[in-house]
């Protein structure tokens, strides 16, 4: 097999399971598994879906067990409401895996970590001068931790930048937003405890997101739900990038905010809509929403390798 990014080997993998060819992609995401080692939870439930779709219910414990045993959980969500998994509920092994997974969720400190925060020593308390802020929303099948290296720069710029991990897990260090109105409740709440812990600048407050949780932060800027002066998108994905005409309220929401904003994509992003894309930036900008686009080429559904100049250029574009 070829060499291929995780993105790339779900698109196959959702391929067999809508021919339905699943002993095809049982071997597939078998022969997959050493390329990704860091996604084993993933290409894991992927295959323990094919085994249990065979007609294999030993086969697909056994591949969960190896899961659990290597440290990482599968939350009771995915082991319950999982379609393939149907026919193992109530299965004495698949039982016995639903049990020893919920308690090591529940032992698993960063599962109860629901917002991180990042700040210069001594800086943004509640007596203190207010920081500029950055409230960061991660994508589907991700973490606060997974993005935190990338944006911790800013805090020793003077920034508080703050990440809520959405509560609705899929496994051990994956985590993802349901829907806007869930996930704009969820947010909101943390935002607002946010802000009663820290000084933040609010002229000064930038909604940021990768994937869906990019296009959450969007939605959230124009909405006013949470008052920012700009965003920043990395790959913005979801419902309501492949549908833009769920975007109109909410441009029309934004119109009076003065709000300006940076799009990163990559050219070789095939996870995203690059069409709607362009076409809602242009959107934007017609609403009165100074939006800029930059695509990346050779670039996937990732972070640019210069992240930190194009996060600085951002935040000038927006506050300059």
């Amino acid at each position: 097999m070829s060499a291929e990014t995780i993105e790339q080997i779900g698109q196959r993998v959702q391929e067999y399971f809508e021919t339905q060819a699943f002993k095809d992609g049982l071997d597939y995401a078998t022969l997959a598994l050493p390329q990704h080692p860091e996604n084993f939870p993933l290409i894991n439930y992927w295959r323990a879906c094919f085994a249990a779709r065979l007609g294999q219910p030993a086969l697909a414990c056994q591949i969960l067990e190896t899961t659990l045993v290597n440290d990482a959980w599968y939350s009771e969500m995915i082991l319950r409401q999982s379609p393939s998994f149907t026919a193992l509920q109530g299965d004495a092994a698949f039982e016995r895996l639903v049990e020893i997974s919920q308690k090591m969720q529940a032992a698993d400190r960063r599962d109860a970590l629901p917002l991180m925060v990042l700040r210069a020593q001594e800086a943004c308390g509640p007596d203190a001068p207010g920081c500029p802020a950055v409230f960061f929303l991660h994508g589907n099948q991700d973490s606060v931790q997974a993005n935190l290296p990338r944006w911790s720069h800013l805090a020793q710029e003077g920034w508080l930048v703050a990440m809520p991990q959405s509560s609705r897990a899929f496994w051990a260090g994956s985590y993802a937003w349901a829907d806007y109105e869930s996930a704009a409740e969820e947010v909101t709440g943390r935002y607002a405890s946010l802000a009663r812990q820290y000084s933040i600048d609010p002229e000064q407050v930038v909604l940021a997101g990768f994937s869906m949780g990019a296009e959450i932060a969007l939605a959230l800027a124009l909405s006013g739900r949470i008052q920012a002066q700009g965003f920043i998108l990395l790959g913005p994905g979801g419902p309501y990038m492949d549908d833009l005409s769920q975007w109109q309220p909410l441009l029309e929401q934004g119109v009076a905010r003065g709000l300006r904003g940076l799009v990163i994509t990559g050219a070789e992003d095939a996870t995203i809509p690059h069409d709607n894309i362009r076409e809602l930036v242009e959107r934007l900008n017609q609403h009165g929403v100074a939006a800029e686009l930059e695509v990346h080429p050779n670039l996937g559904h990732e972070y640019p390798s210069d992240f930190e100049e194009r996060l600085d250029y951002a935040l000038k574009y927006i506050f300059g």
